[in-house]
């Protein structure tokens, strides 16, 4: 089995005795599929409606760009591309084009970014200021080395070296906290709160593992020290992880070796397998201790994003559609995208209006993951 976006051949030690009787995917009274061409629609106006913003631009005139969100622009660059396979269309789309070439811009205008025509993406004070040259740098390192991945390059091309070379630059060498990256941290939960760091270094690993053919241990004795650091960093704090960043770093090692055993990785699979709820979907607000700030509960009910996440991992990491919890996972994605063409999930950080824009930044991600799990 080949994952969609990563194209690694899967282990086949991960198949066996992760539990669960293996029987078709989809069941006689399966809907015949989902609506693609509607998700293409939400995920293309949510992009486009970030991308106009205006909170979230950067910089002047013709080096304007916009802030690249853990929400809505992020999860689009990886979900956008797998649904333009699925759909049979070839060129990527105007906004995908954008998003790159505005990355490529940010990348190589790296050392200027601190400054009127750029900025970072929060520059009010140097903590914040910090917290931006990291989060950017690996997601300018992940959109580039995604979309190298999309077009099915040998290589990383140019713009996506330099985004690893500035990533690494940003990582930092010392502390508690070295072989990571100085994380946005607005107490936002999942990614902007004091424990994303762990998930922007998982990224980071999901980013190098990624990139077609730029890490060969051993061909640059600079890289694999800051490898190193980066794979010493998770190894040593994956213990005090919930659940949810575990998932991020499951996914992390399937393409960069020595982030887990195999043991840890089927433990890892197990404790999600047993986070699914009763009608086949899986619930964000499991895989952590997360509270919101205005006292109001979290969401039970399974969500589009939780559900999307850990379906895209599993199959990813080598659990395959015909295990029946996969299947029922995935036919309650098919069962459960809006008219829309989005799937919804709730704020874990307070009880938001749908209909508003900042209420709908969850479902963009949501989308984005619903499609990468159905996409395998």
């Amino acid at each position: 089995m080949h994952c969609t976006l990563s194209g690694r051949t899967v282990s086949a030690g991960l198949l066996i005795a992760i539990g669960g009787m293996s029987v078709s995917a989809v069941g006689d009274d399966a809907p015949a599929g989902w609506r693609k061409t509607e998700a293409a629609h939400y995920l293309d106006e949510r992009a486009k409606t970030w991308l106009a913003f205006a909170d979230a631009g950067r910089g002047e005139e013709s080096t304007k760009t916009q802030c690249v969100s853990c929400h809505t622009i992020s999860p689009y660059a990886l979900a956008r591309p797998a649904l333009r396979k699925l759909t049979g269309a070839e060129q990527p789309t105007e906004i995908e084009t954008r998003l790159v070439e505005q990355t490529k811009l940010r990348v190589a205008n790296w050392d200027r970014l601190d400054s009127p025509p750029f900025r970072l993406l929060y520059d009010f004070d140097e903590p914040k200021k910090r917290e931006s040259w990291g989060t950017e740098a690996v997601l300018n390192a992940v959109i580039l080395a995604f979309d190298d991945r999309s077009h099915d390059r040998s290589a990383p091309g140019d713009s996506t070296r330099t985004a690893l070379a500035n990533m690494w630059r940003a990582q930092s060498s010392e502390g508690e906290h070295k072989g990571s990256w100085e994380w946005l941290n607005f107490g936002l939960e999942p990614w902007e709160s004091p424990g994303a760091r762990y998930f922007g270094a998982a990224l980071a690993a999901i980013a190098v593992g990624t990139a077609p053919g730029y890490y060969a241990p051993g061909a640059d004795p600079d890289v694999d020290q800051r490898v190193g650091l980066l794979r010493s960093y998770l190894i040593d704090h994956v213990a005090e992880q919930n659940l949810f960043n575990r998932i991020w770093l499951l996914w992390a090692s399937h393409g960069l070796d020595g982030l887990a055993t195999q043991d840890q990785r089927r433990t890892m699979i197990a404790e999600l397998l047993e986070k699914q709820q009763s009608d086949g979907g899986w619930r964000l607000a499991s895989l952590g201790a997360f509270t919101r700030r205005d006292g109001s509960p979290q969401n039970e009910s399974s969500d589009g994003y939780a559900t999307g996440l850990v379906l895209h991992v599993l199959q990813t990491t080598g659990v395959p559609k015909t295990d029946a919890r996969i299947g029922r996972g995935l036919y309650w994605l098919r069962t459960n995208q809006e008219p829309s063409g989005e799937w919804r999930t709730s704020s874990l950080n307070k009880k938001r209006d749908p209909a508003t824009h900042t209420g709908r930044l969850m479902s963009d991600a949501a989308t984005a993951y619903a499609i990468l799990a159905l996409s395998h």
